[in-house]
């Protein structure tokens, strides 16, 4: 069997392991008590988790990392997490930031982000269409000026031929948003004005972006392989390349 097969084979046991240890009754119950985190309450569906402790009231996709005060959508990698902002349970709906990118920018070994935001978001969780794009391009050698002033091109904190700028809607991925020589990676945002300036960048980020969830089912105990699993994030910590 060739080592990619084995791995396949390994992760699908664990995976099948996990969801067999789960009572087929966890899923039906009414949700965790709220608990605080920082100036959060975290209700259902949402729950507390711990690394250290099980928690089988949080409904799957649902789990809150609680660190420092700070609530965290929950990932196995500390490197992984959303950090949660805000949460709006009365339209399925919070405020989360991929803070993590903030160090992407500092002094030693600065560089624009490497991977677009969404492949981190998966069911149960959308992106809203109320975020804004921003876009960050790593170039091979900077773009002609007129390129620079047609597209708003802002260069970055890192310099050496990277820039970002601001687009449309996020669902407005085919905007003509592609630099000839460039990477091109997504960000959502949502601009407090309605409209983000590129140069604060890291302002934006900091401030988050929209999320929606889709309530689960009430009463449902009914587990699927599919969600087990966020994108590029194996879940419950399994991270697949």
């Amino acid at each position: 069997m060739s080592p990619t097969c084995s791995r396949l084979l390994l992760l699908l046991c664990i995976s099948l392991s996990c969801i067999a240890a789960i009572k087929p009754g966890a899923q039906a119950q009414e949700g965790c008590l709220p608990e605080r985190c920082g100036n959060l309450t975290i209700s259902s569906p949402f729950g507390l988790v711990s690394v250290l402790e099980e928690n089988r009231c949080a409904q799957l996709g649902f789990q809150v990392h609680c660190t420092n005060g700070t609530p965290y959508l929950w990932y196995y990698e500390p490197g992984f997490g959303l950090q949660i902002l805000n949460m709006f349970y009365s339209n399925g709906s919070l405020l989360v930031a991929d803070i993590h990118k903030l160090g992407d920018f500092e002094s030693s070994g600065c560089h624009v982000p490497v991977t677009n935001t969404s492949s981190k978001i998966g069911h149960p969780f959308s992106i809203s269409n109320l975020n804004q794009n921003i876009i960050f391009y790593n170039c091979t050698k900077a773009p002609p000026l007129e390129t620079v002033r047609r597209a708003g091109l802002a260069e970055t904190v890192c310099r050496n031929n990277t820039f970002v700028r601001t687009g449309g809607h996020y669902s407005e991925r085919d905007g003509g948003y592609a630099l000839e020589g460039c990477n091109a990676i997504f960000l959502p945002v949502l601009a407090a004005s309605g409209e983000a300036n590129a140069s604060d960048y890291e302002g934006l980020i900091s401030n988050g972006f929209l999320l929606t969830w889709r309530q689960p089912p009430a009463g449902s105990g009914e587990l699927t392989l599919s969600s087990f699993f966020f994108k590029g994030v194996d879940y419950p910590g399994l991270y697949i390349t």
